[in-house]
């Protein structure tokens, strides 16, 4: 059974790899803003039960320079074990240019401890736009930003901000990078983009890290991000569309409900139903949907983690409770949930898993006061099928009647990818196949440019 839950894998990879592929990507001459850069790591990853095993080392980064190969496992960075991607990240994390990182390795049989000084992430550049990174203060801290201008962007230009997916993972990327080659295509097209990292995510110094956030302070992170878009970086919010990806597809009308209302909202790979809901035809339906698995016998399996999701999303009760109910509930929390032992499954705490089921999607839709475009990719199967997205857009129509736009996107993957039919994907899947033909599809940036240039045009450009 295949777990592909709104979660951008192809984005998400990159993440993972701690800034693997930015070696040889050119860096812009902007500011970092007061926030020391992080540092890359360099790897590419994959898990195994023994740990984070290095599949590509990226020369000239952190993880080169100590001496790293690929088919090592990564067991800790400096003193904190590593015992998954999620950890690794979180670890590295931690390090900043010029920081002393210490990784123990094992190579074989053999386990050893080896030591280079941390290299910094190349600064992103766009050619024709201006990126600029800053700063904005959140309670205990600061978090990173980045606007990305067109420098040929007429009056009042539109600017996206995105809102990412769930992972814990920066929003930065090299040049094969989806969110990337978004903001690059969006600035040929003449629109700008903004991001804001996660708390404890690329740059951002905050108290708390993203894997002990729950969903209320990770709303409130992005929050802080849309305010400081209007009030630092000058951009009224008659100028911004708010972009969710994913999970952001969920966030996305909470922002925009929250106010100033936006000049529009977009979604892509994401679900309107109650999550537990969600989750259950996921595991019923995903493997068969993308890779021809029986579909009875994975809906007999799938019945059988009901009464755990209950537990998991719904109920006030710790994960090493729930496995110690039932003989085959912690075999299902590890091998389904990826559950770490302790408070993390699917890659995040199981506060921030609670806050998303206890959301009320569709009142967040009511509440979005601004035109909506709901976008589907042929090939997404985290997103199960086109329903949830035609469902937001009925919603919005039923309160605001010609408001919402539904767009079907041939090809495309979860993680804005090009891949192929639903047909050719399961096949491929099932012969074990890639099925990702490039990392972008910039068919996406013309569909959404379209949508945006037909909107209302509205406010000035002041880009600070």
């Amino acid at each position: 059974m295949t777990r592909g839950f709104l979660l951008a894998t192809a984005v998400l990879s990159v993440a993972l790899a701690g800034g693997s592929a930015f070696a040889g990507q050119t860096g812009g001459s902007q500011s970092t803003a007061e926030l020391t850069r992080r540092a890359a790591l360099g790897v590419a990853l994959e898990n195994t039960s023994d740990g984070p095993k290095v599949t590509i080392v990226t020369p000239q980064l952190t993880a080169a320079s100590a001496g790293v190969e690929p088919g090592d496992i990564i067991l800790s960075v400096n003193g904190k074990a590593t015992k998954t991607n999620s950890e690794l990240v979180a670890a590295a994390g931690l390090l900043r240019a010029g920081d002393v990182a210490t990784l123990s390795i094992k190579r074989g049989a053999d386990t050893k401890n080896v030591t280079a000084k941390a290299t910094a992430r190349p600064l992103e550049s766009i050619l024709g736009a201006d990126v600029r990174y800053g700063t904005v203060t959140f309670k205990d801290g600061r978090l990173r930003d980045i606007l990305v201008t067109p420098k040929a962007a007429a009056p009042g230009a539109p600017v996206v901000f995105l809102v990412q997916g769930y992972g814990c993972g920066s929003v930065e990327g090299p040049p094969t990078h989806p969110y990337h080659l978004l903001a690059k295509t969006l600035a040929e097209a003449g629109i700008g983009s903004y991001r804001i990292e996660k708390l404890g995510m690329g740059d951002s110094l905050t108290n708390t890290p993203c894997l002990k956030t729950d969903f209320a302070l990770e709303m409130e992170g992005f929050e802080a991000g849309y305010q400081a878009l209007i009030k630092d970086r000058g951009i009224s919010a008659d100028r911004i569309i708010i972009l969710g990806h994913s999970m952001g597809g969920i966030q996305a009308p909470l922002i925009a409900a929250k106010g100033p209302a936006p000049r529009g909202v977009m979604v892509y790979g994401t679900a309107l139903r109650n999550w537990q809901d969600y989750m259950q035809e996921l595991f019923a339906m995903q493997g068969f949907l993308s890779a021809g698995a029986d579909p009875a016998e994975a809906e007999q399996a799938a019945k059988a983690f009901r009464p755990l999701m209950q537990r998991i999303f719904n109920e006030d009760v710790s994960l090493k409770t729930i496995a110690s109910e039932n003989p085959n509930h912690e075999a299902m929390l590890r091998s389904a949930f990826d559950w770490d032992g302790d408070d993390l499954i699917l890659g995040r705490n199981l506060a921030y898993w609670r806050g998303v089921a206890a959301q009320d999607t569709v009142a967040a839709w009511r509440d979005t006061k601004a035109p909506v475009l709901a976008i589907y990719g042929e090939a997404d199967f985290a997103a199960i099928d086109e329903r949830d997205h035609k469902r937001i857009v009925d919603v919005v129509n039923f309160y605001r009647p010609g408001t919402a736009t539904y767009r079907f996107l041939p090809l495309t993957g979860h993680g804005f990818d090009i891949q192929a039919s639903r047909d050719e994907v399961r096949a491929a899947n099932q012969a074990g196949k890639p099925v990702t033909v490039a990392p972008y599809n910039p068919e996406l940036t013309k569909m959404m440019a379209a949508w945006i240039n037909a909107l209302p045009t509205k406010g000035q450009i002041t880009a600070n």
